[in-house]
């Protein structure tokens, strides 16, 4: 990727004088930039991977030296876009003035965050030339859970169950208030019974602190097994674990 921009060193062509007005690490599940959101800035993946997502759906994975919020700053608009840790990285940040300095002083570098911008909107056409393919796992729908927010709640129906992708404290799963069971581990699964079996949800699951949950269509199960076999393998071991925990839970009321 020798085309992207790498901003924390000189460029070797022209004298890079305008450094990141700050340089940020984030954990997976971290959240960069939120769609909606207002900013000042751009940025630029130093290490790493980012997931953009619009409206929940993954759009597209961007990588070391990938640009990323550059449309909002310059169009001034809020951004339409989510932007997610997908591994632990390091972003740095740019304000409007590090974009001025490239346009003027810097062809080299203009030349570089043009190509970023091109390359992620060639992906993000040729995603919406596939739009008719067969699921694919990255159509699963992300939604963002603040704290004390109900994911699913006691006695609803529903056609979706779902996936912990990252948490800050945990869900916790109760009946009438009570906790029976948490879910913090990422990759846990829960709602899958309920949803396979069209009966009402069991119990209340809320989010402790922020929590990013993936959601997955029931209708889809069977192809989901098939194409993604892991995917089925880890809601069992959610199950069985889920199962385990209720069980300690329910002996040790009984004793």
């Amino acid at each position: 990727m020798d085309d992207k921009l790498d901003p924390t060193a000189p460029s070797q062509e022209t004298n890079f004088s305008v450094h990141a007005q700050e340089v940020r690490s984030f954990r997976y599940g971290d959240i960069i930039f939120e769609e909606g959101g207002q900013t000042s800035q751009f940025a630029a993946i130093l290490s790493g991977q980012v997931v953009i997502l619009f409206r929940g759906k993954k759009v597209r994975v961007l990588g070391e030296h990938d640009v990323l919020g550059l449309e909002s700053l310059v169009l001034k608009r809020p951004s339409t876009i989510s932007a997610m840790a997908l591994t632990a990285c390091r972003v740095a940040f740019y304000g409007p003035e590090t974009l001025d300095y490239f346009l003027r002083n810097d062809f080299r570098m203009s030349e570089r965050l043009l190509k970023s911008v091109v390359q992620q909107l060639a992906l993000t056409t040729q995603k919406i030339a596939d739009k008719d393919r067969e699921f694919s796992l990255d159509d699963v729908k992300m939604r963002f859970f603040s704290n004390d927010e109900i994911v699913m709640e006691e006695g609803s129906y529903s056609l979706e169950f779902y996936k912990l992708v990252s948490t800050e404290g945990g869900l916790v799963l109760s009946v009438k208030g009570k906790e029976l069971a948490r879910v913090d581990r990422p990759g846990e699964f829960f709602g899958e019974m309920e949803a396979l079996l069209n009966l009402p949800a069991q119990t209340t699951v809320t989010s402790i602190g922020q929590s990013a949950i993936q959601i997955y269509p029931t209708s889809q199960l069977s192809v989901i097994a098939e194409l993604y076999p892991e995917v089925a393998l880890q809601m069992i071991r959610s199950l069985a674990s889920r199962l385990m925990d209720m069980n300690r839970k329910l002996a040790g009321e009984t004793a």
